[in-house]
């Protein structure tokens, strides 16, 4: 897919979820799976040379994705349509409404918060301090293990909060807040009265994808973090989530924030939602749910590269990546850049964004640290979308602790990539195409190597299923940079037994159906870069997908050349 077909379906994703907080009509889910495989397959669409190629099966920030079956043949994954409104795209502006926190006596913090200058101003004696002490979401084990190596910096750096918020029929604590600068932890606890019937947050009447899918529907959907400091508006960031599971009749979850800028001592955040006009034609309002204070000033400075443009001298001509933040702390590790992607307006209105010729993409960059390991791309894989035209928010693992510098390689396109890149040259593409077919492994075969580009490509860890879901463990080794905005992906040779899903128009008596076959997320170790693959399917069984070990792959031989002349390495320095 192109760069600008992945805008359109952003943007038609976040359109969707903003308009529907009920679920879809079965007739306009029909629409909008058929306009999802439109979007993925427009005839003759340039060569993909702006994303590496085993990135190209979408750009859902390795989300959760449906696999489809239509009719008219096999469908490409979408991302499964959401019940409530999602997050407005980043920096959007959106009108400030009532608040309906309830704050519980253990954080009666309220009373001491002044409003200056149109954020929110703590006072000194409200404020929350980091410290030492396990958080309860770890200690029942029924976290995904992906998340394991969060528990150490997690219990080192946590406080907790304690307030309450009703979104929609249920309850929302938030118990727990781990921070340093540079990565901000939010615990939840939700409940219901009466409890939570799961059986309604199936994503289609019948369908038996796993409890873990089905709590994804129930975790609040914030529209994004307001980040303060001292009444004024610092940043807004992204609220993703990340893990949920059932503890009884309460859902337990855990939800992740990279704030735009590395937080100072005193720091303000606020969470909030978007609510759905009272009347016809009104206007979506945002409301604040959570307002925390935190005093940092006991919590170290992250280690920096510091604020700067790289120009590099490549085949292609020099190109810039504008870094404007490249932060390693105990909790992660931050690398923010300019976009500087260019913005047309086509017909319609609609503005659509274009690598520039002279920046240099960072999906595009081999990076390494001085003690040899590789970083790689990480990301939340909710499926929550990005705006096309914010900075590039990214996180990186395989940081080593002892790391004193970072390199940058850029990776040029080959001759053959450029050249079928260019719009009319479809024998060319389709040369470079044939040069990769689809790879195949068997995925109980654990150890097994998959390459992807002649730089670096997977290894399978684990495979196991369970509860109509299969989950398999992918450890990056070399370059692999599939995790920009997307995921590397295994797909089942052999189609499992797909959900028939039909829907009559009682005004036409026409009717629509499709086959659906699975949801599938992809979730990531914030160290390692370890990523879990799991497809939870609709109504194939375990004793069925015991029996599929045969999967493929896509790869990207011949697209990529490593130009080393060009790299240039940059010192880590103390933030002061």
């Amino acid at each position: 897919m192109t760069p600008e077909n992945l805008n359109e379906e952003h943007e038609l994703k976040r359109a969707v979820r903003r308009a529907y907080d009920v679920p879809m009509p079965a007739k306009a889910q029909v629409k909008l799976e058929e306009a999802y495989a439109s979007l993925r397959s427009v005839p003759q669409e340039r060569a993909e040379t702006a994303v590496p190629g085993p990135a190209s099966t979408g750009d859902r920030s390795g989300a959760a994705s449906t696999a489809e079956r239509s009719s008219a043949g096999r469908e490409p994954v979408r991302p499964t349509v959401r019940r409530r409104p999602t997050r407005a795209a980043q920096g959007e502006a959106a009108q400030v409404g009532k608040r309906v926190v309830k704050r519980s006596a253990v954080v009666a913090i309220a009373a001491a918060l002044v409003v200056l200058l149109g954020g929110t101003a703590f006072a000194a004696s409200s404020l929350l301090q980091m410290k030492a002490g396990d958080v309860p979401f770890f200690q029942s084990g029924s976290n995904l293990p992906i998340y394991n190596s969060l528990q150490a910096g997690v219990a080192s750096l946590n406080t907790e909060v304690g307030q309450s918020a009703v979104v929609d029929d249920m309850t929302v604590t938030l118990d727990t807040v781990s921070t340093d600068r540079n990565i901000i932890n939010l615990f939840f606890t939700i409940e219901k009265e009466g409890g939570f019937d799961l059986a309604a947050e199936s994503i289609y009447e019948g369908s038996n994808e796993n409890e873990w899918t089905r709590l994804q529907q129930i975790m609040p959907l914030f529209s994004q973090a307001q980040i303060t400091s001292a009444g004024e508006l610092l940043c807004k960031s992204d609220v993703n989530k990340l893990d949920a599971y059932r503890e009884g009749d309460k859902v337990k979850c855990l939800m992740r924030i990279v704030p735009g800028v590395v937080l100072p001592d005193e720091v303000g955040v606020l969470l909030t939602d978007m609510v759905k006009p009272q009347v016809e034609g009104g206007e979506l309002t945002e409301r604040t749910l959570f307002e925390v204070g935190l005093d940092l000033s006991t919590v170290a400075q992250p280690d920096e590269l510091g604020a700067q443009d790289i120009v590099f001298q490549t085949s292609e001509g020099e190109k810039t990546l504008g870094i404007k933040r490249f932060t390693r702390s105990e909790l992660g590790t931050v690398f923010i850049v300019r976009n500087d992607e260019v913005e047309t307006i086509e017909e319609g209105g609609r503005p659509v964004y274009h690598p520039s010729d002279t920046s240099m993409l960072p999906q595009l960059l081999k990076m390494t640290d001085d003690q040899g390991s590789a970083l790689n791309f990480v990301n939340a894989g909710d499926g929550m979308g990005y705006s096309p035209a914010a900075d590039y928010v990214m996180e990186l693992s395989g940081m080593s602790k002892d790391a004193q510098s970072v390199t940058f390689t850029p990776m040029a396109l080959t001759q053959s990539a450029r050249e079928a890149g260019e719009p009319d040259a479809i024998d060319k593409r389709k040369a470079l195409n044939e040069a990769n077919p689809a790879q195949e492994v068997d995925v109980s075969q654990i150890g097994a190597q998959l390459p992807t580009t002649e730089y670096g490509g997977y290894e399978i860890t684990s495979w196991k299923v369970s509860d109509n879901t299969v989950s398999i463990g992918l450890k990056p080794y070399g370059w692999a940079p599939e995790a920009f905005r997307s995921a590397f992906e295994l797909h089942s040779v052999d189609t499992p037994t797909a959900l028939k899903d039909e829907y009559t128009d009682p005004e036409t008596g026409e009717t629509y159906g499709g086959y659906h076959t699975a949801v599938q997320y992809h979730k990531y170790d914030y160290l390692t870069g370890e990523q879990i693959q799991m497809t939870s399917y609709y109504a194939a069984g375990d004793n069925e997908l015991q029996n599929l070990h045969l999967y493929s792959y896509r790869t990207s031989f011949g697209h990529y050349l490593e130009e080393s002349a060009a790299a240039q390495t940059l010192p880590f320095v103390a933030r002061t």
